[in-house]
């Protein structure tokens, strides 16, 4: 391992820290809220009781989650804990939710910089997991995530300055879109550090609903990252016009770009192969991915999240492409064979 490439605070992550609440549920529960199977949406009044039915109804695990702050836990699984290569920026409330993810994010090795307002509750996220782990639908009660703003980020701008990687995801589009321009915008600052800004679509509602503040961000994207739900939700909103998988990655892949050097889409297919595509090249490849056995898949929550988490681990310490889209396979396969967004106690993970 490269020790002088791992140095603090080298990823730079913004997102919605949110405390997951997973639990094996029915179809008749996802009915009941208006949930969709496999889908994920941000609580409306409709679930306004959702989560207090889901802990009197079934069994509960807790969790550090949200969709960037579960990316930089698998990268500090990757690279250890005693070396906090990753800083997250959120909000959380000033409440026993709250702590409780602190304490497990921090143990973890993330160095979490939370900014707290008192006067809200600390946001949580249900992950409710059908069909043996085949589906799983989230239900996030954003909470005070909602109340991060640019003042906080600035508030710690030494850690923007300091990054070489910039990781966010689409459901912050919602809270703060102009922090997410202001940290992308560093990619063409300092003309003599290469610094990259990852981007995952994260959901299907990114692009339904904040389409506008994504293309604002788009032309700074180094590295696009989607599942298959959320690139063809994408390309409607775009209007290609195809549901072709690997055009959708070339167009996404030669959307316009002001930042240095191509950019790469990579979309993820469930069992089906990985698919990268560069800006300028007509090229597509496909890396297989590992096939388990029915009975192995626990819970598919997260596996995108541990996906990126492995690409970025292999990525700060410079490993050649391929290694870092089959460790982020191998993550993904991980995760998806446990309940909630963990890993195992070890990475044994061989190129």
């Amino acid at each position: 391992m490269s020790k002088d490439l791992l140095v603090e605070g080298s990823i730079f992550g913004i997102g919605n820290p949110l405390l997951d609440i997973s639990a094996n549920v029915n179809d008749e529960f996802l009915q009941k809220w208006q949930l969709p199977k496999n889908g994920a949406i941000v609580a409306g009044k409709t679930q306004e009781n959702l989560y207090e039915d889901l802990i009197n109804s079934f069994e509960i695990d807790y969790s550090a989650g949200g969709a960037c702050q579960n990316t930089l836990r698998f990268v500090q699984w990757i690279i250890g804990k005693n070396t906090s290569v990753t800083t997250f920026v959120g909000c959380i409330g000033n409440d026993y939710f709250g702590r409780m993810m602190e304490k497990k994010a921090k143990g973890e090795g993330v160095k979490v910089l939370y900014h707290i307002d008192k006067s809200i509750a600390t946001g949580t996220c249900a992950v409710l997991i059908t069909d043996h782990g085949k589906n799983r639908s989230l239900c996030a009660y954003l909470g005070a995530a909602e109340k991060l703003n640019k003042e906080a980020v600035i508030r710690n701008w030494h850690w923007v300055d300091k990054a070489r990687v910039y990781y966010s995801t689409g459901h912050i589009l919602s809270v703060t879109p102009d922090s997410v321009i202001a940290i992308a915008h560093q990619t063409n600052v300092d003309k003599f550090t290469d610094k990259k800004f990852m981007f995952n679509l994260a959901a299907t509602y990114v692009s339904e609903k904040h389409g506008d503040k994504l293309m604002e961000v788009l032309p700074y994207i180094d590295f696009m990252f989607g599942n298959e739900e959320e690139t063809l939700a994408f390309a409607k909103f775009r209007g290609y016009g195809t549901t072709d998988m690997k055009e959708i990655a070339k167009k996404i892949a030669n959307e316009p770009k002001t930042s240095r050097g191509p950019r790469i889409a990579v979309a993820t297919q469930g069992s089906k192969p990985v698919l990268v595509a560069t800006q300028g090249s007509d090229k597509v490849v496909e890396y297989p991915v590992i096939q388990l056995d029915e009975e192995k898949i626990i819970d598919t929550n997260g596996a995108g999240d541990a996906f990126t988490g492995g690409f970025l681990a292999m990525y700060i310490q410079e490993k050649p492409f391929d290694v870092c889209i089959k460790c982020g396979i191998y993550c993904a396969t991980e995760c998806i064979q446990r309940l909630g967004c963990t890993f195992p106690k070890e990475f044994k993970f061989a190129p």
